[in-house]
């Protein structure tokens, strides 16, 4: 397709290998950072103000503007809370209780024992994440997000895991979602315990890969076949585990869905508006994001964060096998958009 319509691709502030991969066996061709003469630029950051007004009708990028509304977890708590108050508590009840600290500090909750999981208000890949008991060990000066930790998770073979779920956002307005139907289960390396004991123990509360990939009972696993062995598996493999179980599968999909969607309608107007502001074209954004959700004991979905950027990085087979798939479908949905453009010009 690429070759046919000469389709070019830029890659701007970030690396990966699958999507330059990808691009080039669909025969798109690379530019250098600095052409201002591509179809495609994939970035790994927010695009200023100044560049979004420069797209021209048959341009994309990767981002939308004021995605952080989602992808910051202070804006993200924020925003769902303002949903949580308009359109009723128990229908936005997807997220642990959170204060964003030093704003919130309320004695309500420093009364309460917790435990409570701290993270700072914008990283990513577990860095700065720790537990604590009680209140008192929660620094006060510091701009943190405090949340209730659920403490009840469910668990496969006694390992806490969540699952990162891959969400395309082609347009806000009219708002177009897509969940991709595959994604990863990612467990803890060290088999979960409440005692408070065991509170600083990252490798039995923390289920990211960037934490977990450092412990000495790290398993992966060499066989793009093989999806449920080791400490990642495909999140398909773990439904039917659940399955096996006995556990609803279609009821906690349901759950995922509406939540997803629910947690991108808690930004769809800020985000929006950013898009009638700065984007010239309705159709040069669009944007991958990764969800991060903990499933409790309840079977019940609880959204931890959105990832901007989700990693692509490729560092074991069943990595490869789900997002070179994620990757290629996603280009399928926004490329359409390429052939549209050239035949109407």
């Amino acid at each position: 397709v690429g070759e046919l319509y000469n389709l070019a691709f830029k890659i701007v502030r970030t690396e990966s290998r699958l999507v330059r991969g990808i691009l080039s066996s669909h025969g798109f061709h690379e530019v250098h950072p600095n052409s201002n003469d591509f179809n495609l630029m994939w970035t790994g950051s927010h695009l200023k103000p100044y560049l979004l007004r420069s797209l021209l009708e048959f341009q994309k990028v990767n981002h939308f503007p004021r995605s952080y509304e989602l992808t910051r977890k202070d804006r993200l708590y924020k925003n769902i809370q303002r949903m949580q108050q308009a359109h009723g508590f128990k229908n936005f009840q997807f997220v642990p209780q959170t204060f964003v600290l030093p704003a919130e500090y309320q004695n309500a909750f420093s009364k309460d024992k917790g435990p409570w999981i701290i993270k700072p208000v914008a990283s990513s890949r577990g860095r700065g994440i720790y537990l604590v008991s009680s209140p008192s060990q929660i620094p006060l000066d510091e701009s943190i997000l405090v949340s209730r930790y659920i403490s009840n998770p469910l668990l496969i073979d006694d390992f806490k895991f969540d699952v990162r779920l891959y969400v395309l956002v082609t347009s806000y307005d009219p708002l177009v979602i897509y969940l991709y139907e595959e994604g990863l289960a990612r467990f803890a390396t060290v088999k979960y315990n409440r005692a408070t004991k065991n509170i600083k123990n990252q490798f039995m509360h923390l289920t990211n890969y960037s934490v977990n990939k450092k412990s000495s009972d790290y398993v992966s696993c060499d066989d793009p076949e093989v999806e449920d062995y080791g400490n990642k598996w495909s999140m398909s493999a773990m439904l039917r585990y659940l399955k096996q179980e006995g556990k609803d599968i279609t009821l906690l999909m349901g759950q995922i869905e509406d939540l997803v969607v629910k947690a991108v309608l808690s930004a769809e107007l800020q985000i929006a508006a950013a898009c009638k502001m700065f984007v010239p074209h309705r159709s040069n954004c669009f944007e991958l994001y990764g969800f991060d959700v903990l499933i409790d004991s309840n079977l019940k979905p609880w959204l931890l964060e959105v990832n901007l950027s989700p990693s692509l990085a490729c560092d074991a087979p069943l990595d490869l096998k789900i997002k070179a798939s994620l990757i290629s479908d996603m280009f399928s949905l926004v490329g359409e958009f390429f052939i549209f453009i050239i035949v109407q010009m």
